[in-house]
């Protein structure tokens, strides 16, 4: 195979930027071209269509083209769904986070109670015969008495604040 076409050329540029010429059997060729340093490359034959790497378009996902298009049109601090409605600020507080001393009691007091609600679950399964208890939850099961002690105990320090 020959570096440049024989016979016939008919000079194009495609979608891809550089100058392609085809043969008359229908080859095509990217002709040579020089590189910035001065050296040549060689001609190449290539399918119709084709585009070289260095021309395609890049990549983007969804999400990359909806910011691209979004920044654009949107001005910042606008919220782009919302029909010009300013983003409202995120809240520091959590609603589920303890503040005084009264709602670190009361949520360990929570804690204690679910525990104990699944102690009684069991006991109610075990009773009806749909549960046969495992060695773990027979453990959990004797420390009942350890959790109504601990309520009991955190209830009366919540008072005492």
């Amino acid at each position: 195979m020959s570096a440049k076409p024989a016979g016939k050329t008919k000079p194009s540029c495609s979608e891809g930027g550089d100058l392609r010429v085809q043969t008359d059997n229908g080859e095509t060729f990217i002709s040579a071209t020089q590189r910035p340093d001065g050296s040549w490359r060689k001609a190449r034959r290539v399918k119709e269509g084709y585009i070289p790497q260095d021309e395609q378009p890049k990549y983007q996902n969804r999400m990359q083209l909806e910011a691209s298009s979004v920044r654009s049109s949107v001005p910042v601090g606008m919220n782009p769904r919302g029909a010009g409605a300013v983003r409202k600020p995120v809240s520091a507080i959590k609603a589920n986070v303890c503040i005084t001393p009264q709602d670190h009691f009361q949520k360990k007091i929570d804690l204690t109670k679910k525990k104990l609600e699944d102690i009684e679950g069991m006991e109610a399964r075990i009773a009806s015969g749909e549960l046969v208890p495992q060695p773990n939850q027979v453990k959990k099961i004797e420390r009942k008495q350890e959790y109504l002690d601990e309520i009991e105990k955190l209830t009366q320090e919540m008072e005492k604040l």
